[in-house]
């Protein structure tokens, strides 16, 4: 029997969605400056992102949202830097109705133009999807947090993963990975 592996989403390094971002904004795109910005700031799927008022957003610290897969309450903190960069791209964006959705296309269009995006903007051999907003952000929390297993903790929760094996497995997380952690010379030398 011929099995198929599927090709799924592969998070970014921060140097590459800084490329996209900046490509994003250079060109006024501003819909998919959104759309990574906030997909990578809040770690949501597109499910949850697509589903979005302004009115959520605008003026507010924390935003609260249903996710839709799950059915759990989430109170995401926005931050200052965020809320100010989605009150500039709401201008951008020609101020619409604080009733009207963030994003108001498709998935399938959504993944069609960032790949060409990210193309564009010299982030090329990756598989990208609105998906790979979510595992960037998981990927920056563990780095940022020396690669700790009480990130993956943390982050297992987050994703709503059963244990830190599949969100190991979620982010790409291998096993050389997790050996050159130990390959650290000279840590107890007296």
């Amino acid at each position: 029997m011929l099995t198929t592996k599927i090709k799924s989403a592969e998070h970014l390094e921060e140097h590459e969605l800084n490329k996209i971002l900046k490509h994003l904004s250079k060109n006024e795109e501003w819909l998919y400056y959104l759309i990574v910005r906030l997909g990578v700031s809040t770690a949501l799927r597109f499910s949850d992102l697509s589903q979005i008022k302004w009115s959520d957003v605008l003026n507010k610290e924390v935003l609260l949202l249903n996710e839709k897969k799950t059915g759990k309450r989430r109170e995401i903190p926005l931050g200052k830097e965020l809320s100010e960069n989605l009150k500039l791209t709401y201008k951008k964006l020609g101020s619409p109705s604080v009733d009207e959705l963030l994003i108001p296309i498709t998935i399938r269009a959504v993944n069609k133009q960032i790949k060409i995006h990210a193309f564009r903007a010299g982030v090329r051999g990756k598989r990208i999807s609105t998906h790979t907003w979510r595992k960037t952000f998981g990927r920056e929390v563990w780095k940022r947090n020396n690669y700790s297993e009480a990130s993956l903790i943390k982050l297992s929760l987050l994703f709503n993963h059963s244990s830190t094996a599949i969100t190991r497995i979620y982010l790409d997380i291998t096993r050389e990975e997790v050996e050159e952690m130990y390959a650290i010379q000279d840590l107890f030398v007296y």
